[in-house]
């Protein structure tokens, strides 16, 4: 008589137990990264909105301008809040939110120091204006969630627009 082919009940049940930790330490390290990646979107999203408004002043010979609502948790280009319901930190999540969370210096080329504000346009309301040339005001603008990392979003007198990632010892 020849052995059964097949799997005992034993072998069945560690199979299922060892595939169910494994699912669940992918579940912790996905739920980890979740809210750097959350904080990324939105400082990619506002990075994304600069440029469409600097190339609708371009394209429009008009002034297009950006002005921010830091109590509020979101920002305005023209008549359009973003988001469009709710703040920053309700539409991505994450706690991600205007502030600095770990970073210890400016994101600006020229500064060491952070500045007072994690929005450093001038103005009442703080804002960024492109003019038909594609030129603005400079000015940085800072993201942060709640487990302390930040993006900055960088603008330039040019009109120049670029986002940078603390982490956790400089700014890349």
């Amino acid at each position: 008589m020849g052995r059964s082919k097949g799997f005992t009940l034993v072998e069945l049940m560690v199979v299922v137990a060892l595939i169910g930790i494994l699912a669940s330490v992918a579940a912790l390290n996905a739920f980890a990264i979740m809210p750097r990646y959350q904080l990324r979107a939105a400082a990619s999203e506002f990075a994304g909105n600069l440029r469409r408004a600097r190339m609708d002043a371009i394209r429009s010979f008009s002034n297009v301008r950006v002005v921010f609502d830091q109590d509020g948790n979101t920002y305005s280009i023209g008549s359009r809040t973003v988001p469009n319901r709710g703040t920053l930190t309700s539409h991505y999540g994450g706690g991600v939110c205007f502030g600095f969370g770990r970073a210890t210096t400016s994101a600006s080329a020229g500064s060491s120091r952070l500045p007072a504000s994690p929005i450093t346009f001038q103005g009442k309301p703080r804002s960024v204006t492109f003019n038909q040339r594609g030129l603005s005001n400079a000015g940085t603008v800072y993201f942060a969630n709640r487990c302390g990392d930040c993006c900055a979003v960088v603008v330039s007198t040019s009109g120049r627009i670029r986002m940078r990632t603390w982490n956790g010892t400089r700014w890349r």
